[in-house]
């Protein structure tokens, strides 16, 4: 797919870190057996800490997981201003509005980023089932509920669900179309920009999906100088360098 190297798992590999976001809710009425029983039947994870202070710890694989309950909005409408960030959620910041509790999802793990934020998509994807759900806050977006319900779901067919792993968000300049990347760097790599496109929203935002989910699967360094496509005639230019979008450096793809 491109010309570029295989980037060594090792360099992958953090010191530990946590992944946490929050899941919002109508009302403080936490159904936790309900959310016991969705991760065993969805993801064969069985719970067998009890719930104490509307709060629950357990382990799986190597990971802690930490689910508390907050009978409390998130403050200074900071959920409200995230949702206005998500292109694919029309009337989002109304709908986070609503919520009036949130379940702070946190997974503790110092090895693989990746497994990592699989898992917190897996737990994060049943606490969402819940009827009383509305979304998640996970800087520095919202998903709406059902949206991050079927990526998650796609796991379950060996698929990576990159539009819930990764934040992807576009603006319009005078000279064209922009878009960012925001969460690669959670995962172990640069964040990407496409800078002045004059491709349709749709194809950008999809073609910069794309690149991000073979950056994180195949463990591939993007080169300055390098192209990449998708086809043998396709060969879209790589340029790193600082970033317009994005602090730090960033992996730029022309179009």
């Amino acid at each position: 797919m491109a010309e570029n190297e295989i980037k060594n798992n090792e360099a992958k590999e953090g010191e530990g870190n946590v992944l946490s976001g929050f899941v919002l809710y109508k009302d403080a009425n936490m159904d936790w057996n309900r959310f016991f029983k969705y991760l065993k039947e969805d993801w064969d994870i069985e719970v067998a800490d009890e719930v104490k202070d509307d709060a629950v710890v357990f382990k799986i694989d190597d990971m802690m997981v930490a689910c508390s309950l907050l009978p409390s909005p998130v403050p200074n409408k900071e959920a409200e201003e995230a949702a206005n960030t998500n292109v694919f959620w029309k009337g989002g910041p109304e709908a986070v509005a609503e919520h009036n509790a949130q379940v702070l999802l946190a997974v503790m793990n110092k090895f693989d980023p990746y497994d990592q934020a699989i898992l917190f998509a897996k737990v994060a994807c049943c606490l969402l089932k819940l009827d009383n759900a509305i979304g998640i806050y996970k800087a520095p977006t919202c998903y709406e509920k059902q949206f991050y319900i079927n990526f998650a779901n796609s796991i379950k067919d060996d698929q990576t669900p990159m539009p819930i792993l990764i934040h992807a968000g576009m603006y319009l300049t005078k000279t064209g179309l922009c878009a960012y990347t925001s969460g690669m760097r959670v995962l172990g790599y640069e964040e990407m920009e496409i800078i002045d496109s004059q491709l349709q929203p749709d194809q950008v935002i999809g073609i910069l999906y794309a690149i991000a989910e073979y950056v994180v699967t195949e463990e591939a360094v993007l080169k300055n100088g390098e192209t990449i496509g998708f086809t043998d005639d396709q060969k879209l230019p790589i340029t790193v360098s600082a970033g317009v979008s994005v602090q730090g450096t960033t992996i730029k793809i022309g179009l």
